[in-house]
């Protein structure tokens, strides 16, 4: 059987309304709310990812509009705990948006295999449901690559298999969203020819629509955004130049295409995608009432292959858990840093001023005593018994050259040193 063609394969293409089997791995529940909610939770992570990074410059923009203050506000860092700052929840999120993007990267890729692989055997109506999963991945995949843009192009090697995936489920989507979308694109006429319920072999054995009809539609806008927004990205990581290396010419129409991507193409790309995606998979078994009569009731039947994508969304949250606590005790290790070196700091400023005085009192002691300051001796009063000393001769007693002289000895000692010997 030849690849994309499905020659050979009995097919009923012209009957309307047609019975189809139930595809629980395609259009389950627990695999459309699963990326759905990715694509959702992408969306709210990403833009406060965008709020978080752009807190001050937002900030002195509302400022200066309502009270007309033209100094530019500052996040104090002093004051404010380091998990308070808007940095740090922009690192614990990013990992949180790193995950679902890298979930539905790899499964993208994998649902879109799998209707290559069953091109001849599935219905238009699952083909069409499967356009949309994929569509909701780039719409992830976009929001992620704007978002995290500066982290892309400076970590851009160890970033490099995410791009290598990403630019393959793109140009895989872009040959299957063409075949999903052409049935609106190829006229009337032959749009009757195929039903929703129809084989997706159908398409593949008739006259196919040409490719200039697609660039008008649908199929083109969103094509393009997609390409656009990770092009512009993927750009700056491996074929611009440095920053700095940049003529200053250039600044401004970086800073309009930053702008553009970043507050036009990628919520209007965003925001159309779930959209539009959520008005196709609302006619599903799984979440409404289908378009074609479904045989069987196994697509909204909860089971494992239903629950694993489901649980697929636990991940991203033990990822920000994670992180959150790393960077929560990083910020105590900074502290106590920051205290160390204060302490040390203040420590070397008093050795340094010990070190002076200490150099002081050497150069004193070098040049000499001060014949003003040596006190005057005090000449020495004898007793009868002993001699006296006053208290200016205290300190010459403790000289080791200088010893008090001995007591005179008695009649008595006399005698008993005579008798002795």
């Amino acid at each position: 059987m030849p690849i994309l063609t499905c020659s050979g394969i009995p097919r009923d293409c012209t009957t309307r309304n047609q019975v189809v089997q139930a595809n629980p791995d395609i259009a389950g529940i627990g695999v459309i709310l699963g990326f759905l909610s990715t694509a959702c939770l992408a969306f709210l992570i990403a833009f406060t990812i965008i709020f978080l990074d752009r807190y001050d410059a937002i900030a002195t923009f509302f400022l200066r509009v309502f009270t007309k203050r033209r100094t530019p506000y500052t996040h104090n860092d002093v004051q404010t705990p380091y998990w308070r700052h808007p940095s740090f929840w922009s690192l614990v999120l990013r990992k949180n948006l790193l995950a679902l993007s890298d979930t539905q990267l790899l499964t993208g890729i994998a649902i879109q295999f799998t209707a290559m692989l069953q091109h001849c055997s599935l219905s238009i109506y699952h083909f069409q449901i499967i356009i949309e999963l994929a569509f909701l991945t780039t719409v992830t995949h976009l929001l992620t690559v704007v978002s995290l843009r500066n982290y892309f192009v400076k970590n851009r090697w160890i970033n490099l298999p995410r791009i290598v995936f990403m630019l393959g489920n793109l140009g895989v989507l872009g040959y299957t969203s063409f075949v999903a979308y052409s049935y609106d694109l190829a006229g009337t006429d032959y749009a009757t020819k195929l039903d929703n319920s129809a084989s997706l072999a159908c398409f593949f054995q008739r006259d196919r629509p040409r490719l200039g009809a697609a660039f008008g539609g649908k199929w083109a806008a969103l094509l393009i955004g997609a390409i656009g927004g990770h092009a512009t990205v993927i750009a700056a990581m491996y074929l611009l130049p440095e920053e700095e290396e940049r003529a200053k010419g250039e600044w401004s129409w970086k800073w309009f295409g930053a702008m553009l991507r970043t507050w036009v193409v990628a919520p209007t790309y965003a925001v159309y995608g779930i959209v539009s995606a959520g008005q196709v998979l609302s006619r599903t078994q799984a979440l409404g009432t289908p378009d074609v009569t479904i045989n069987g009731k196994e697509e909204e039947v909860w089971g494992f292959g239903q629950f694993l994508p489901v649980l697929l969304l636990g991940l991203p949250v033990f990822a920000g858990w994670e992180s959150f606590w790393e960077e929560y005790d990083l910020s105590h290790i900074k502290k106590k840093a920051m205290e160390w070196d204060a302490n040390v700091t203040t420590q070397n400023l008093n050795l340094g001023e010990a070190q002076d005085t200490a150099v002081e009192e050497k150069t004193v002691q070098s040049s000499g005593p001060s014949s003003t300051a040596m006190p005057k001796p005090v000449p020495m009063r004898a007793t009868s018994s002993a001699f006296t000393m006053t208290d200016t001769e205290t300190a010459v007693s403790l000289s080791p050259q200088i010893e008090p002289p001995e007591p005179a000895a008695s009649p008595q000692s006399r005698q008993r040193t005579s008798g002795g010997e």
